[in-house]
């Protein structure tokens, strides 16, 4: 049997990173403190030094994604618009290069978002956060209006979805197709 490390030697980053895989890897109901312990080597008195309980735990997993999925995108959009038009390929690239956003993450909480009520609300929100950038963004192509929101839903969804139906490119060749991806989302050459 693994020795277990003594409590409090393993940190609440170390929790999340733990939950966060196993979110990924089978889904929310993987995300139990025990089979976490048991995965890490540590007691169960390791968890409640750092949380009070699986609900504080899942708060803190949702927090972490808002904050590891959402931010660099919307940093990736903020620098395209201080760059000018050719500064969407910033926001591309983080798509391609899966280095600062998971889509694997994001389908995961997705899919957790499709069992509790709580979780979709957040995820709604973080969506809509998400499109009034890309809207923002759209617009500085000379897009108004509805015009703007629906390219930037477009954009968004075919992201989305690219992820959801499990599409796996190459990383040569999506960057080989992003400039006619990028004339059919945006509607000219960039």
């Amino acid at each position: 049997m693994p020795r277990l490390r003594r409590e409090g030697t393993f940190g609440r980053d170390g929790w999340l990173t733990a939950a966060r895989k196993a979110l990924i890897k089978g889904g929310i109901d993987q995300v139990k403190i025990e089979r976490l312990a048991k995965q890490m080597h540590l007691t169960r008195g390791s968890f409640y030094h750092h949380f009070r309980s699986r609900a504080e735990l899942l708060h803190a997993l949702l927090d972490h994604w808002k904050a590891t999925n959402t931010g660099p995108m919307l940093r990736a959009i903020d620098t395209a618009i201080a760059t000018g038009p050719g500064g969407i390929h910033a926001l591309v690239s983080m798509w391609i290069e899966e280095r600062e956003f998971s889509p694997a993450y994001d389908s995961a909480v997705r899919d957790w978002a499709r069992k509790d009520a709580g979780v979709a609300q957040v995820v709604r929100a973080v969506d809509d956060k998400r499109i009034a950038a890309l809207t923002r963004l759209i617009q500085m192509y000379g897009y108004r209006g509805d015009e703007a929101v629906v390219r930037a839903r477009i954009m968004y969804f075919h992201q989305v979805g690219y992820y959801a139906l499990g599409m796996h490119e190459s990383i040569q060749e999506r960057l080989r197709l992003e400039p006619v991806y990028m004339k059919a989302l945006i509607g000219f050459d960039i």
